[in-house]
């Protein structure tokens, strides 16, 4: 290893980085989004709609994130101009891009919003409604805070997720924190391979941590995050 080197390649390949975390934050946004549509969806009581939703989740969480970022890079745009006569063939890489994380990101993001649902006391949602809550406001001051209290942690986890999926990108062309490090690998020969690779690795490992940190936050900011690491250990994280 040629840590010289490496040091030298680092800040070259930083500078793709708010690339990356510019895709990664608006993805994880719109992703969750969706997630909480499809998690709405899942347990309504239309068994069509909730049919529907499982099976695409199912689908989302048994393929490849790669081989679904060629069905949406590939097969999309021939899916619309057959049935559509519209032709999205010259929209940018990116749009792909963020429509595969975002369809990936909102599949994942949706069971973890329904397996903190199926956590909650059912009780407490039955107490509001005595109370005379309004559903809506059942939903908006008693389950919802509750559940992303209680999903922080693996939220956290989906968003380091999404950023590690984000390394795939450059199998479509485009030039983020990975695309520039095979780039460098290219105009080198391969001479410095593993030093390239490792100076992209202490990259994405300072952007995990800052995404850590900030989740960190967020736990110190939620009551309820604090309330139910009470409960359920006998401390506030």
């Amino acid at each position: 290893m040629d840590f010289q080197y490496i040091t030298q390649v680092i800040p070259q390949l930083a500078v793709k980085l708010p690339v990356t975390i510019a895709m990664v934050a608006v993805c994880y946004v719109l992703g969750f989004l969706l997630a909480f549509i499809i998690f709405l969806g899942r347990i309504s009581h239309h068994a069509a709609l909730r049919a529907v939703l499982e099976t695409y989740v199912s689908f989302v969480r048994c393929v490849p994130i790669v081989l679904l970022l060629f069905l949406v890079y590939y097969g999309m745009p021939q899916l619309i101009v057959q049935t559509t006569g519209i032709d999205i063939g010259s929209w940018s890489k990116f749009v792909f891009a963020g429509i595969t994380l975002v369809l990936f990101n909102g599949g994942w993001i949706s069971e973890i919003f329904r397996s903190a649902y199926d956590a909650l006391p059912k009780e407490q949602s039955q107490l509001a409604l005595s109370l005379g809550y309004s559903r809506f406001q059942n939903w908006t001051r008693v389950i919802i805070p509750q559940m992303i209290g209680t999903a922080i942690p693996d939220l956290g986890s989906a968003a380091i997720d999404l950023l590690k999926d984000s390394s795939l990108l450059f199998t479509i062309g485009i030039v983020d924190t990975m695309g520039l490090a095979s780039i460098l690998v290219s105009n080198n020969f391969g001479i410095h391979q593993a030093d390239i690779y490792l100076a992209v690795a202490l990259v994405y490992w300072v952007a995990t941590l800052l995404i850590e940190a900030c989740v960190w936050l967020v736990k110190r900011a939620s009551r309820y995050y604090r309330l139910i690491a009470f409960q359920n250990e006998g401390i506030v994280a």
